[in-house]
């Protein structure tokens, strides 16, 4: 029999907001599965390690999911690395798959996920706090009140028609969109239409919070996550 493949959210960056269930399935995890070639730099296996010493004996496959907008170099890569998961799938070891936030944004595990099911490979998701609503809480804020719509954007589109939508609007993975992302949302705060915050390494040492758009530094940060609220 095959065994379980996991996708676990080990929650923004605080160790202390893993779940109970992610903490269980890590322990019983035959196998720890990360998205780096190198466990000491990847930042899923630290948050996790703290809560789960057993963690550093564990078998771990580390392999570095390359950041690439090349779909054919993209479906290789997956491809390739889900042969090796498989293996040890079917000599029925079970595999956690450690994901900063959630597994269901915007997780490099969605692309194993749909492998494994195509083979009939049995997966659970293990839910984590997102990195938006780490930022809410480091912020001090609602992400909706009443009928508000929410907007999750990847940074990456269309965002002067995006950013019209009602509702509150979250933007993640603004890479290095993220000083047009500025410039613009400058723009609307000082139209008075709306309030920005941001906060980059939620829950780790390193947190930065930000309370306005002008304050958002104009670099690329892969942490950083930026919440547009209309007034």
């Amino acid at each position: 029999m095959a065994g379980v493949l996991y996708g676990i959210g080990v929650g923004p960056g605080d160790p202390e907001l893993l779940t109970i269930k992610a903490v269980k399935a890590i322990k019983d995890a035959d196998v720890i599965c990360l998205p780096r070639a190198e466990k000491d730099k990847c930042r899923a296996y630290q948050i996790a390690l703290p809560v789960v010493p057993e963690l550093a004996y564990k078998k771990v496959i580390s392999l570095d999911f390359e950041m690439t907008k090349d779909e054919a170099k993209l479906k290789e890569m997956h491809e390739s690395f889900y042969r090796k998961y498989k293996e040890l799938l079917f000599e029925g070891y079970s595999l956690a798959f450690l994901t900063i936030g959630d597994p269901t944004i915007y997780s490099t595990f969605g692309y194993i996920m749909k492998l494994a099911k195509k083979d009939g490979i049995e997966v659970e998701i293990v839910n984590g706090i997102t990195s938006f609503c780490g930022t809410a809480a480091a912020a001090g804020i609602l992400i909706s009140e009443a009928d508000e719509n929410v907007h999750i954007l990847s940074g990456q589109g269309n965002l002067e028609d995006e950013l019209k939508m009602s509702g509150t609007k979250i933007i993640m993975k603004s890479g290095k969109n993220v000083a047009a992302i500025k410039e613009r949302l400058v723009e609307m705060e000082n139209a008075g239409s709306v309030n920005v915050y941001a906060v980059i390494d939620c829950g780790m040492e390193t947190e930065q919070i930000f309370t306005s758009a002008m304050t958002i530094p104009d670099d690329s940060r892969y942490m950083m996550t930026i919440i547009v609220k209309e007034k």
